[in-house]
């Protein structure tokens, strides 16, 4: 059965049956960790699968694997904007998103 390292905890993780290339596979050992899975020639391997929550109803959702900072996320009708702090991205609505773009 093929499995991938994990890049946060450094796990081996076996891989399900049936997986694909691009599929996202969760970490048991990562609370809520997604790893997002590349088979190339023979070989698999893994990164991590950002994941934001909603500001305004904590749905979870997961990012595109090109997400950076400035893109913007849509849920509950409203779009937010995409921050990375402290190792993670969060969404913020974008007025709180573009004050802090202001600020000195």
């Amino acid at each position: 059965m093929p499995a991938v390292r994990c890049p946060d905890c450094r796990a081996d993780v076996a891989l399900p049956a049936g997986v694909r290339s691009g599929d996202l596979v969760e970490c048991p050992n990562c609370a809520g960790q997604a790893l997002r899975v590349r088979e190339e020639g023979d070989r698999w391997s893994a990164t991590l699968a950002y994941r934001v929550s909603c500001p305004d109803c904590d749905e979870v959702m997961t990012l595109p694997e090109n997400a950076t900072v400035g893109d913007t996320v849509t849920c509950c009708g409203r779009t937010y904007t995409l921050t990375f702090e402290f190792g993670a991205f969060a969404a913020e609505k974008m007025s709180e998103a573009s004050a802090r773009r202001r600020a000195p």
